[in-house]
């Protein structure tokens, strides 16, 4: 009998070219699924704004969030409470008492309002030269639930307005409202901005309007159905109002991106395949770069789950959640459109592109290659400067100061702070308890309180205190203890109007006013001070919102550490299997930390410092919000690493084919550099539109993220990766044998 030789094996094909081959033979199926998400979400979307929380910036579990339990429950003081700020322009508030008392006595008819503090029961709230004056408005709701009183108070206002008096309704809720409104405006501002720039932009990358219009499409296509099942979400968390922007920010420029990857690699694999191989061909490398950037990206958001922070949570969910959908529609929609498209890809001719492949890259690679060292020390040297001015940074969290400067809700406050001090809109909140059976008002704990009140008005960080032991200046201490042998029944009726909304009989509120502001230093050490205050046998808590900035802080310096680890290892293990070393996804972390590192420096010098503030248009506060740096981490990780992915992936292939280092970092530079610069062009503009936004947390987000990408794309990508991977050499591609999935032929440069 003859011997045959045996055919040679055909490799089994990937479960992404399995995906691509699905796409392609039922993309009727896949665009009917994505037909009928669509219609779902926008079914969904007009409920959103309604189920959105508010600003959701605070920890509200430490210890400052438990004593404004505590006084909520007792006394309810909350901290949703709304200032209603009176300022004569001329004259004095007295002068305009008939329409002030009309406006007070039309809101305390309010259903959702249980009580109106005014002048006359609290002197102090009225400024020394008399010109301004406010009153507290406790609602009987809160959250979003306030917005419908809020906007009933301000038809209130604008109905009894009256010449040379200003009014001003202020507060958190308020601040929440404003927020979301502005973020509407700001989003439909961006969109028309944006979206005709990126057209323009995809139309010199591809020549092609069928070509330039997909990503877009796809984009919106992707950020419509995340926002519709962010409603879904709502029914089980708290979301803020920050995660539209969020999701629409990423959801386009993510979109875009992968969508742009993978029709340019379509094109390519057009030219010398069939439609069918060339989808197949494409699912199988391109959306393999695809899955893995946006899964690198999907672990930096999801680990923001980790900090108990509703704002933080919510952009976690949002961002992964839109980060997500657009690697789905990248690896389905996207391959089922373009297996209908096929050849007509390239029709529609608008402008003549640059070619896919051209001699620029090459020479860049080769000249950086050649120049290794220096290229390094120049490229560390500068994200040394640009990181600089981030060794400097205070960290705060923003209240009404994180509105424009022209919002009525921040001038009110701006005009009690210039007329009260700045530590009036942020009071310090003491809850006195006792922790036995005894009332707060026997004469043994009025003269622990009396001797506590009598130290804080001497403190010269203090500027006022109320008190129920310091009502009446002429009140000594024995004067109160006999008053309140009977507390029930007070003969003086403001003075007993006072001790009720004071205390209870187990609890007292000490309300302390800081000479400055809640994120000032001084006023932080008061805090810290009084929660190290023994009070003898009386509970001390500390509320407020100094108190809860740093709780706030606190968390997030504890949660950090962790949520870093848990990245780096997670997306050590997965680029790893990508790319069979241990080496490079060492280096991409290295690279990634160094251009967010810049751009932290970066938003030191122009938001905290205020530089270009002109230009962009915002008031610097001094400080950088302490959630910006940890929500830019975790967005900016993935996002850095979507372009390492790309270029590496490409530097793999023609490593897997050669075995030649320098050769394959040419290859993959000149292949990809073109396609990355335009991805990256095109994140840019998305995000760096958010720059112009009103919202000072968004338009530093936006700035932020855009300006990583330009470090990443231009000192990072073109210049130290290609020169780093040429020092290591052979080392790039090393991996003990248990993490290698598959062996190639190392060669020597």
């Amino acid at each position: 009998m003859r011997n045959v030789e045996p055919a040679p094996l055909t490799p089994a094909p990937s479960n992404f070219a399995r995906l691509g081959q699905f796409c392609y033979r039922r993309w009727r199926w896949v665009l009917a699924l994505w037909l009928g998400l669509l219609i779902l979400s926008l079914t969904l979307l007009p409920r959103l704004d309604q189920a959105l929380t508010g600003t959701g910036t605070f920890y509200e579990a430490g210890a400052a969030y438990q004593a404004e339990q505590r006084l909520q429950q007792e006394l309810n003081v909350t901290p949703d409470d709304l200032s209603l700020v009176f300022e004569a322009s001329q004259g004095q508030v007295e002068d305009y008492q008939t329409a002030i008392d009309r406006m007070i006595g039309d809101t305390r008819d309010l259903t959702a309002v249980n009580a109106v503090t005014t002048v006359a029961e609290q002197p102090n709230y009225r400024s020394e030269t008399g010109q301004v004056a406010y009153s507290i408005i406790n609602l009987a709701v809160d959250g979003s639930d306030a917005f419908a009183t809020i906007d009933q108070i301000q038809q209130i206002l604008t109905d009894n307005q009256t010449d040379n008096l200003n009014t001003y309704l202020v507060g958190q809720p308020v601040v929440d409202q404003e927020a979301q409104r502005i973020s509407r405006e700001d989003l439909s501002r961006s969109e028309l901005l944006t979206l005709p720039l990126t057209l323009i932009a995809l139309l010199f990358v591809f020549g092609s309007a069928i070509a330039a219009t997909m990503p877009i499409a796809m984009a919106l296509m992707t950020v419509s159905v995340t926002l519709g099942l962010l409603w879904l979400v709502t029914l089980a968390m708290d979301i803020s109002i920050f995660a539209l922007s969020i999701t629409t920010m990423l959801g386009l420029g993510v979109g875009i991106d992968f969508c742009l990857l993978i029709v340019s690699r379509f094109r390519e694999e057009l030219g010398s395949s069939s439609v069918e191989q060339a989808v197949v061909r494409t699912v199988d490398t391109a959306g393999r770069a695809v899955f893995y950037s946006g899964l690198t990206t999907c672990i930096g958001l999801v680990s923001l789950l980790l900090f108990p922070i509703v704002l933080l949570r919510s952009l976690g969910v949002a961002a992964s959640l839109v980060v997500f959908m657009s690697v789905a529609a990248a690896l389905t929609l996207v391959p089922a459109l373009l297996s209908v498209v096929g050849t007509r890809i390239n029709q529609w001719q608008v402008v003549r592109p640059a070619p896919e492949r051209g001699g620029m890259w090459s020479a860049i690679a080769q000249t950086i290659m050649r120049h290794s060292v220096a290229a390094v020390a120049f490229v560390l040297v500068m994200i040394g400067v640009l990181t600089s001015p981030f060794f400097n940074a205070q960290f705060g969290l923003g209240d009404a100061d994180i509105l424009p400067s022209h919002v009525p809700a921040r001038q009110g406050v701006e005009v009690i702070r210039e007329a009260f001090g700045d530590g009036e809109t942020a009071p310090i909140l003491l809850a006195v308890s006792t922790m036995a059976d005894d009332s707060i008002l026997t004469a043994e704990h009025l003269e622990t309180l009396y001797d506590f009140v009598e130290e804080l008005e001497a403190d010269p960080r203090v500027a006022t205190v109320s008190s129920v032991v310091n009502l009446n200046p002429e009140f000594d201490l024995a004067t109160y203890q006999q008053l309140y042998q009977t507390p029930n029944a007070i003969p003086d009726p403001v003075l007993q109007e006072a001790v009720d909304r004071l205390s209870t009989d187990s609890t007292t509120l000490i309300a302390v006013i800081s000479q400055t502001n809640g994120n000032d230093p001084q006023s932080r050490d008061l805090v810290r001070d009084l929660r190290d205050r023994p009070l003898n046998d009386l509970q001390l808590q500390v509320g407020g919102q100094t108190a809860l900035t740093l709780d706030t802080m606190q968390i997030v310096y504890q949660r950090f550490p962790w949520v870093l680890v848990s990245v780096l290892i997670v997306t050590f293990v997965s680029l790893c299997l990508l790319f069979n070393s241990v080496v490079l996804p060492f280096q991409a972390f290295f690279l990634n930390l160094m251009s967010i590192a810049a751009s932290f420096g970066a938003l030191v010098f122009v938001f905290q410092d205020g530089n270009f503030q002109n230009l962009l248009g915002f008031t610097p506060l001094g400080y950088l919000d302490v959630l910006l740096p940890v929500v830019l981490f975790c967005v900016l990780f993935g996002l850095s690493m979507d372009y390492e992915v790309f270029l590496l992936t490409r530097i793999k292939e023609a490593y897997d084919s050669t075995g030649n280092n320098r050769h394959s970092i040419v290859e993959g530079l000149e292949r990809t550099g073109r396609i990355i610069t335009s991805a990256a062009l095109l994140m840019i503009i998305v995000t760096g539109s958010f720059a112009f936004t009103s919202i000072i947390f968004v338009k530093a987000l936006g700035l932020g993220i855009a300006l990583a990408v330009l470090i990443d794309s231009t000192l990072v990508r073109a210049i130290l990766v290609p020169a780093s991977m040429n020092l290591m050499g052979r080392w790039n591609w090393w991996a003990p044998k248990f993490l290698r999935l598959d062996r190639v032929n190392i060669k020597t440069n």
